[in-house]
This record gives C-alpha cells, structure tokens and sequence, in this order.
C-alpha cells in the first residue's frame, strides 16, 4: 500500500519538476547607444507547476560584482530594457528565474555580452526577370552569421539608396517595381539587433527592347547590359510559336544589339537575353519581348462591280474591297486600249471606305472605251492584289441605208460570273427610259428600221447586267447614249421666182443638219458664182445685189443628216423672171 502511495507521488511531482529546472536563455543583449539601454531577449521556460515569482536580470561592470538591475514579476515577459551608465565599460548580463517547483531553489542563465559585432557584407548572386510574370526578382546565399535576422532590398538612384522591403528569405520578388524601368537593386544583411551589414554593390537586370519591322521581315533587338558582375557571357533566347525557349545565339559580352533577318512571318516570336557570371555561374534574365507575325492578309475579295456611262461626260466605278486586309490604299488605273494602264487616283483605305463611287470625268463616251483596274497596295507598299477589269460599254451606229441602222457595241467584260442578260433601252427625251428588247448574251449588234423612228427622233442605250456573284451582289452596267433621227425625202425646187413668193433655193427634209453643209451655184459656163454654208437661208436668185438672167444654173449641195453621216446631191437650177 506505501509503495504504491509512493509511487503516485513520484509521477504526480515529476511532471511538475520538469518546468523550472534551469534558467532562460538568453538570445541576445542590443544596445541603443541613442538612449544607452541595453535590451536583454531570453527563451523563457515552462511554468507546469506555477511556482514562478520572478525573471531578476543583474549586470556586471568591467568583471565586477553582479548587481541586480531589474526585476520582471510577468512569466510570458521575454525581454527588458536596462539604464546603463558608462557605454565604454563592458557590461555583462545575467538572468535568474524564481522558483523552481519546490518554491525555494532558482535557475540562472549563462552570462553574456552586449552584442555589437555586426553581420558579414554578402552580394546578391543576381537579379532577374521571372520569365512567367515578368516581374523583377532577386537572389542571394544566406549569411552565416549566426543571429542574421532578415535582409533589406534596396533601389539605388540619384546616388540614394532606397527602401524597398525587408523579408527573412533568400529570395524576392518585387511585385511593385515597375518593369519598364528595372531599378539598381542593393542588399544588405541586419541582425537580431538591428544592426546591419553593409550594403552590398548594386545590381541591375537586362532590360530589352525591339521593334519589328514586318515589311522588311527584321527583328532590331537592343538591351542594356548587366551590372553587378565583372566577367559575363551573354546569350540570345528564341521561345517560337510556346514551344520552348532555346538558345540560338551567342553574344559578345559587350554586344548591347542584335539584329535579325528573313523571320518567317507567321509565328509568335519572344526573345530574352540570357546574362551568364563566368566566376559562378549564376545567370540572370531579361524582360522578354514578343512578337506576333502574322502573315499579310490578302484581300478574300478586290472587285470592281461595275464601270457605268452617267453621262456624257463622266464614267463611274463602282468598286468593293476586303476591308480586314492588310491594305494601304488602293491604286485606280485605266485604260484606253485594255492594254496599256495609267494611274487615274489612289486613296487611303479606311473602314468607311471599302465600297464606293468614284466619276472619272476624263473621258469622251462616245468615242473611247475605257478599260479600269484596282490594285491593293499592302501597309509594306507593295501590289497584293490585282481587282478584275471593268469595261465600259460604246454603242455605236452605223448607218446602213436612209432611216436603216444598224446599232453595235462591246459586251461588258469580266464579271466574276458573266453576264446575265442584256437589253436594249429607248427613250423619246433622254430622261425616261423604257424596255425596248432583250437580247442574247452573246450578240454586240442590232438593225433598227426606219418602222422604229417614228418621231423627230430617237435615243437608244444598251445595258448589261451581271449575274449574281459571290458577294450576292447584281451590278449594272449602262452604255452611252446614241440617238438616231430621221431623214426623209429630201428634195431641192427645180425652179424659184426671185419676183415671187416662191423665191429662195433651199434644201428641205427632216432630219437635216441645216447648219452644217455647202452650196454652190454655176452659170452655164461652170463659173461658180454663188457659195453659202447657210443651207437654211440657200440663194434668192441674186448675185452682187442683181437678179440674175432667166436661164439654167447648175447646183451643188453637200449636207449632213442629224445622224453626222454626210450627203451629196447636185442637179439643175431654172431661174424665172
């Protein structure tokens, strides 16, 4: 029964003997020489039996007695500040935690001194661009001073080293720092005490720049060069199309440039330079720049719609155009023989723009077919695509016999799918026009009898109209105007009066040019003895203001119909008296 009593009492106080059966740590021991306190830190120890009364910190002067300093009734308390006297002495510390579990016995510390040695100066090993966030980063090896505590970053400029942050790791990403500008980043190591090392020499990443040059197909690379290392190696990195990033160049160490040719358009390109510390290895990586290629895009569609007669003095074109392309501008040109183009007008391309009228008013329609073709200049200025031709329509008559034409033309030429049917139109004033006749695709030429021209005159105008192309479009294209006018029985007196009513010599008929003609008058002996150009007013029968004598004159007469197709008559004059 005693033994077993005893053995409970055993376990019961062992557990509780276990908490104050040494003395608390100290860590260290900072002094402020602004305040000349010295702050002792200590490990405290554990209480399971709740026997603490006190932590009394003692100080010795230069090797003499301990002297107690301070008392700290508070057991979770792991530091305290103590007055000193004379800074120049040397001060030792000291620490004893009351009571033990048996409420009598006390622990003591080991004594030590003021810490005032500061950490060792370390250099970062490099700084760098994280080539996934492309944020600055820095590295460097631990201090192997026992008591480091952390290090502090630093940006150097204007000869000011800055703050940054501080962190107890080897390595930092600065999330704040903006990357269009890498800073000279420094380093330097602090204790438990706060005190620091000096600061290291500064660092400053590779920073990259580029521009493309796609028309050229050059890449012109520039960057900066690494400080912070004596001796490097330098190379060029190529990530293609996110495959991986490869090395394809080596640099000399003083190369701050590089320039690339021929690059295969159509790629996504990123490049970084690679710095390399020859004495250590350690590497450091610059922005990356990328790049993508895209192949030109070539207009899907560069079209003319159509090249129309609006009067007759102006042609329009009606032209449309890929407005996603990689086009510049477009270069309109025409010509008279299909064959040989010269400029007529080149324009930016803008959105606004990819559809649209342009009148060229250099033109005579009646004479001249007029051939014209787009081409689309690429943002390089170079010809990416070459429209279709666009061919007005020339109707023309050719006068077969009085009142009888026949009415040809040229079909319209190069539609995307051909032409869908083509008519002929009339019209009485020039303004309303009307279906007259619809013909096959194929024919360029039509009779129009004297049964069509039954008024003073009439106009007629062939059409072509397309059929319906890719673009679900129909364009029309309309030739010039060509009117025909009746000449009917034309006839000449076979004798006037100059006495009567009846006493002009004139030439009468519709659809006589009256003002465009000759006439001439001989006497029996073929002496020409009168000439007018004046067809309408002719000869009253006098010469030199004197009728002449009673007889036979021989006459002359060339005229034009209002068709411009010329006519001749000549025959016998009687002059009465």
């Amino acid at each position: 029964m005693i033994f077993r009593l005893i053995f409970i009492v055993v376990l019961f106080v062992s557990p509780c003997c276990k908490a104050l059966d040494k003395g608390p740590e100290i860590v260290r021991i900072c002094l402020d020489n602004n305040t000349s306190i010295a702050t002792v830190y200590w490990k405290s120890t554990s209480d399971a039996c709740s026997s603490f009364k006190s932590y009394i910190i003692y100080t010795s002067e230069n090797s003499g007695p301990w002297i107690k300093a301070s008392v700290v009734t508070v057991f979770l308390s792991n530091s305290c500040g103590v007055l000193l006297g004379d800074l120049s002495s040397d001060w030792k510390f000291k620490i004893t935690t009351h009571s033990a579990c048996n409420g009598i016995d006390s622990f003591e510390s080991s004594a030590q001194s003021i810490d005032q040695s500061k950490p060792s100066l370390i250099e970062l090993d490099s700084v760098s661009f994280d080539l996934a966030t492309q944020k600055l980063n820095a590295g460097w090896n631990k201090n192997t001073a026992l008591d480091t505590k952390g290090y502090r970053l630093y940006n150097f400029a204007n000869s000011i080293f800055s703050l940054i942050t501080d962190t107890a790791s080897t390595y930092i990403i600065f999330n704040k720092l903006d990357n269009k500008k890498p800073q000279k980043i420094a380093l330097a190591t602090f204790d438990s005490c706060d005190q620091f090392a000096p600061i290291s020499q500064t660092h400053q990443p590779v920073y990259l720049t580029a521009n493309l040059d796609s028309c050229a197909k050059s890449i012109s690379l520039n960057w900066s060069i690494y400080e912070g290392w004596s001796a490097i190696n330098q190379y060029l990195i190529l990530n293609k199309n996110n495959t991986a990033f490869a090395k394809i160049a080596i640099l000399p160490s003083t190369a701050s440039s590089y320039f690339l040719n021929n690059i295969s358009l159509g790629d996504n390109l990123c490049y970084y330079i690679r710095t390399e510390n020859i004495n250590n290895n350690y590497t450091s990586s610059s922005n990356t720049v990328c790049f993508k290629t895209p192949r030109p895009l070539v207009p899907k569609f560069n079209y003319i719609n159509n090249v129309t007669v609006v009067n007759n003095n102006s042609i329009a074109i009606n032209y449309s155009t890929d407005g996603l392309a990689n086009t510049d501008s477009l270069l309109v040109e025409k010509s008279t023989d299909g064959l040989s183009f010269s400029p007529f007008i080149k324009f930016k391309l803008t959105p606004t723009n990819t559809t649209g009228q342009l009148l060229d008013a250099l033109v005579n329609v009646n004479t001249n077919i007029y051939t014209y073709r787009i081409t689309a200049i690429s943002q390089c200025l170079k010809t990416i695509t070459l429209s279709n031709l666009g061919k007005s329509i020339l109707l023309l008559n050719t006068p077969i016999s009085n009142n009888i034409n026949e009415l040809n033309w040229n079909l319209y030429s190069q539609w995307e799918k051909g032409i869908d049917h083509q008519s002929i139109e009339t019209s009485n004033d020039g303004f309303t026009w009307n279906p007259f006749k619809v013909i096959p695709n194929n024919l360029k030429k039509h009779i129009v009898g004297e049964d069509i021209i039954i008024e003073d005159s009439i106009c007629f105008r062939v059409t072509n109209t397309e059929n319906l192309n890719s673009q679900n479009l129909s364009a029309v294209s309309v030739s010039n105007i060509k009117c025909l006018y009746p000449v009917s029985d034309f006839y000449l007196p076979g004798s006037i009066n100059p006495y009567s009513h009846n006493n002009t010599f004139c030439l009468y008929g519709k659809g006589v040019n009256q003002t465009k003609g000759l006439m001439e008058i001989y006497n029996r002996w073929g002496e020409k003895i009168f000439e007018t150009d004046n067809l309408q007013k002719g000869w009253d029968g006098r010469v030199n203001e004197a009728t002449v004598l009673q007889g036979y004159y021989l006459y002359k007469v060339t005229f034009s119909d209002l068709n411009n197709n010329r006519h001749f008559k000549k025959g016998t004059l009687f002059i009465i008296r």
